[in-house]
C-alpha cells in the first residue's frame, strides 16, 4: 500500500514538472514576442531558459532551482500575463470546435453567450407581446442579468486580447452574475423610484425606466455593492 502511494505520489509530481515545463514554454515564446515592451536583464540566457523547460525531469536540483527563479522572474515581468493564462488563451490552429468546446474558456464563453441570448429573448418578447405571459415584475431582472452579460462579455473580451484571461477567475464571475440579476432585480421593491404604481401593484409601477436601471445596476454592481459596504461599514463604527 505505501509503494502504491509512492508510486502514485512520483507520478503526480512528474506531471505537474510536466506542465511546469510546458507553461515555461509558452511563457518564453510570449516573452521573446513582445521583447520590445518587457524589461529584462540584459545578462538573461532565453535559450538556457528553454532548454531547462524541455529538460526540466532530467535537471539537477541546483539546476531546477535556477530554472524556477528564472519562471518566477519572468512571470514578473509579464505581469498579469502569466503561463496559466497563455495556456488558457492558445486556440490557434486548433478550429473553432475545439475552441469553444474543448476549451475551458471557450465553454464559458458559449454559457455567457447562451444566457445573454436568453436574457435578451426574454425582453424582446415581453415588449413585443401584448398579452400578459409572464410578469412584468420579472423584467427588471432580466434587464439586470442583460447587463451583468454584457460587462462580463466585454471584460472577458478585453482580458483574451490581452491574453490576461485566467479560467480560475470563471466561479467568480458566474457569482458576479448572480449578483447582478439580484441588484438589478431589486429595482422591483421600490416602484415609486421612477413612475409610482397606479393601483399600489408592484408590477404596476414597472416601466422602461426601472429595467434601464435595472440594466446598468447590472452593469455596474460593483458600485452598487461598494456603495452598500460603505454605508454598512458608517453604520457598524456607530
Amino acid at each position: 500500500m505505501k509503494e502504491e502511494r509512492i508510486k502514485l505520489l512520483e507520478q503526480e509530481t512528474k506531471e505537474e514538472q510536466r506542465i511546469l515545463s510546458t507553461n515555461a514554454w509558452h511563457l518564453a515564446r510570449y516573452v521573446i514576442e513582445h521583447d520590445y515592451e518587457l524589461k529584462l536583464p540584459q545578462d538573461f540566457d532565453m535559450g538556457k531558459f528553454i532548454w531547462y523547460a524541455q529538460h526540466y525531469l532530467e535537471l539537477e536540483k541546483d539546476d531546477k532551482i535556477k530554472f524556477i527563479n528564472q519562471y518566477m522572474m519572468l512571470e514578473k515581468a509579464t505581469k498579469n500575463v502569466t503561463a496559466r493564462t497563455l495556456v488558457a488563451t492558445r486556440i490557434h490552429g486548433r478550429g473553432f470546435l475545439y475552441a469553444v468546446f474543448g476549451t475551458s474558456v471557450g465553454k464559458y464563453l458559449f454559457f455567457l453567450a447562451i444566457v445573454t441570448l436568453t436574457f435578451v429573448l426574454l425582453l424582446i418578447v415581453n415588449i413585443t407581446t401584448n398579452d400578459n405571459v409572464m410578469p412584468d415584475i420579472l423584467i427588471p431582472f432580466w434587464a439586470a442579468g442583460l447587463g451583468t452579460c454584457v460587462f462580463l462579455l466585454r471584460i472577458t473580451q478585453e482580458k483574451l486580447s490581452t491574453r490576461q484571461f485566467d479560467p480560475a477567475f470563471i466561479p467568480s464571475q458566474l457569482i458576479r452574475l448572480s449578483l447582478g440579476i439580484l441588484a438589478g432585480g431589486l429595482i422591483v421593491l421600490f416602484p415609486d423610484l421612477i413612475h409610482p404604481p397606479q393601483n399600489g401593484s408592484i408590477a404596476e409601477g414597472i416601466n422602461i425606466g426601472q429595467s434601464t436601471l435595472a440594466f446598468i445596476l447590472g452593469y455596474a454592481v460593483d458600485i452598487f455593492y461598494s456603495i452598500l459596504d460603505n454605508i454598512g461599514g458608517k453604520v457598524k463604527d456607530n
